[in-house]
């Protein structure tokens, strides 16, 4: 069985990011797609990589499969992919192929699968978060990038017409407002307006490369929640991304 993808750097980045707080996750292949779950040992940050089955250029596959991974192997070997690399995905009940391919010439690199008893089971999330921003492309990753390095902390805030990022450190304090009359927010929806939400500022700087890459970004939150986020993409692949709340001192 074999899928392909058209895509190789986003596989690169996703693995290239979770490899940096995870260092073990699965792979969920069926006749709908495919999904890739991982939760880091602290259980603050849980990551959904899902592409539906239309997503991809090539979708042999009967049944399903799960393939639990080390994140850690799989970022080193997607490292390699290229600018124009297709990505195939092959495997057995023992390993995982990873097929590149750019102007006719193939790269593969195999990798052994873990037992699946050695892969902590990934809970279904169902949260009702009552307020949703739709930012556009890139605005967060722009957003995170200038705020990382002001404080360990990323306080969120926002009402019917803007979502506010604030990092406050110890020396500085930095601001960032996105507001749907400048255009720095698509769509925003809020049922508790003036809300207040803390979160670890790492567990979003390690999805920049994500971010930077996606179309959509939207932005579930409310104080005392964790958060979603979830990222959309061109070739009909997203990330869904919780991120746990932090507790004010």
């Amino acid at each position: 069985m074999r899928i392909t993808f058209s895509n190789a750097r986003l596989w690169r980045y996703v693995m290239a990011s979770v490899g940096k707080f995870i260092d073990t996750g699965y792979i969920l292949i069926n006749e709908n797609g495919l999904t890739f779950k991982a939760m880091d040992p602290s259980k603050t940050a849980l990551i959904i990589f899902e592409i539906p089955k239309e997503g991809f250029m090539e979708f042999d596959v009967e049944g399903e499969h799960k393939l639990p991974l080390s994140i850690e192997d799989t970022a080193k070997i997607l490292r390699t992919a290229e600018k124009d690399d297709v990505l195939s995905i092959e495997w057995s009940s023992e390993s995982i192929t990873f097929v590149f391919e750019r102007r006719g010439v193939p790269r593969s690199f195999t990798i052994p699968l873990y037992a699946e008893s050695a892969i902590e089971e990934i809970p279904e999330l169902e949260l009702e978060i009552p307020n949703k921003y739709v930012i556009y492309a890139a605005g967060l990753y722009d957003a995170i990038n200038s705020l990382e390095d002001v404080s360990e902390v990323l306080a969120v805030s926002g009402d019917e017409q803007k979502l506010v990022l604030t990092a406050e450190g110890d020396i500085a304090t930095a601001e960032i407002t996105l507001d749907t009359e400048r255009g720095g927010l698509e769509e925003a929806q809020v049922e508790n307006p003036g809300f207040r939400a803390l979160y670890s500022m790492e567990y979003f700087s390690y999805l920049k490369s994500p971010m930077k890459m996606a179309d959509r970004s939207i932005l579930e939150v409310d104080e005392g929640l964790p958060c979603r986020l979830t990222l959309e993409y061109s070739v009909g692949a997203r990330i869904v991304y919780y991120v746990a709340p932090r507790v004010e001192e």
